[in-house]
């Protein structure tokens, strides 16, 4: 793996803008408690390079990438296609879960899914999907907000929290319109996605997100963070899809592949799992410098239309979005295993959504569409969304937002 300087832009030293009239002065003390964490675990970091796609046949025709795709890397990455192996992938490194799933498992992605946490997926929906459904993310947006503000809605009908919030969005999306069309392409018959994730977790796997995060320019990095605590069985897989080019300026989700591991996490809280499954999220152990300066890097440089898929045991973050006028707008949905018990997730999914998706019911009822039929799964949920009440119906759904799996 070639080491890519421009992927490490200087750090500019701009602080955290802070609305003091709407946040608690506790809030902020918070924030920015964790943008420093952010700013000295970045400071530690090796220079990293784009995450690229192995290269595998079969996909979607015109897609030039194949399954998996042809490797296409980002404009500041050399070398070759096919995705070097990181440290994590030696004999040896795999715990006996991981092996036994590396057995269970015959595809190519799913295998390095297994042994990375994280895969790229070339051209899994089109460009004009993409251009569609980011046109309908922006007018979403305001239409939400305008909701929200008039009372209508509750903010979390249609907006999740996020760890540093400043200049971020993450807004839940309808079963309706481009949604509907982009999670036909990447989910549908021909698609990568749809049976990769069939694969790993099953049909019964559970839609636990359907939204969009948008990262404006002056986001902050947050800190590096698995969503979900270890477990032998990973709990959830998310795919993040871009729905235009993303450099690294605009803050790319940053990824150190192999952390998915239990030994990984136990190094990483500092020798206490318990912190991993702190559902607040801040972090008490101290940053371990030398741990993180070992671990080698991938950045979802991901051309419009590419999907990053990740264990969500992986340490991640989104990384600062330093370009002058660029948001990065990035779709996403996740799925559960239901046989995965004891787990708190954060489900940024529309409230009449919540629980109601199967990976199977969802891939039948887009093949359903696919020949003309209509959609009456999601017209029910859409329906049912439209028409849910924006107190205390919601609210009581919400309060569901980290069920314990």
């Amino acid at each position: 793996m070639a080491a890519v300087t421009a992927l490490r832009p200087a750090y500019r030293g701009r602080a955290p803008r802070m609305d003091l009239s709407a946040k608690s002065m506790l809030q902020r003390d918070l924030d920015l408690a964790v943008a420093a964490r952010a700013r000295k675990e970045r400071a530690c970091l090796q220079e990293g390079a784009g995450l690229l796609a192995l290269q595998q046949k079969g996909g979607r025709e015109g897609s030039g990438s194949g399954f998996g795709g042809a490797g296409r890397a980002p404009a500041a990455a050399t070398g070759k296609s096919k995705a070097s192996k990181s440290k994590t992938s030696k004999k040896g490194s795999k715990s006996a879960g991981a092996a036994k799933a590396l057995k269970q498992h015959g595809s190519v992605l799913a295998k390095e899914l297994i042994n990375e946490g994280v895969v790229r997926i070339d051209g899994a929906i089109t460009a004009a999907t993409a251009d569609a459904l980011r046109e309908f993310v922006d007018a979403e947006r305001i239409r939400s907000t305008a909701e929200v503000s008039s009372g209508q809605r509750q903010f979390s009908d249609r907006f999740a929290d996020l760890v540093l919030v400043e200049n971020r969005c993450d807004l839940l999306l309808p079963l309706d319109g481009p949604p509907v069309d982009a999670l036909q392409e990447l989910l549908g018959e021909r698609s990568v996605l749809g049976p990769l994730l069939e694969e790993v977790v099953g049909r019964n796997a559970v839609f636990q997100e359907i939204a969009c995060l948008i990262s404006e320019p002056g986001a902050e990095q947050q800190p590096l963070h698995p969503d979900t605590p270890f477990t032998p069985t990973p709990s959830l897989y998310a795919a993040f899809l871009a729905l235009q080019d993303v450099t690294v300026e605009m803050g790319p989700t940053l990824y150190l592949p192999g952390t998915h591991t239990k030994e990984q996490h136990t190094i990483f809280y500092g020798g206490n799992l318990a912190v991993g499954r702190d559902p607040v999220g801040t972090r008490t152990n101290p940053v371990n410098e030398e741990y993180l300066a070992s671990r080698p890097v991938k950045f979802g440089l991901l051309k419009k239309g590419d999907v990053a898929l990740y264990n969500q045991q992986v340490l991640h973050c989104g990384s600062a979005n330093e370009s002058e006028d660029r948001v990065r707008r990035q779709f996403y949905i996740s799925v559960r295993n239901p046989a995965v018990k004891g787990i708190n997730a954060r489900a940024s999914i529309r409230p009449a959504y919540l629980n109601q998706l199967s990976l199977g019911e969802v891939r039948d009822e887009l093949k359903a569409l696919a020949v003309g039929n209509p959609a009456h799964t999601f017209a029910k949920l859409y329906e049912a969304d439209v028409f849910l009440e924006g107190t205390a119906e919601s609210a009581a759904r919400m309060a569901e937002q980290a069920p314990v799996m």
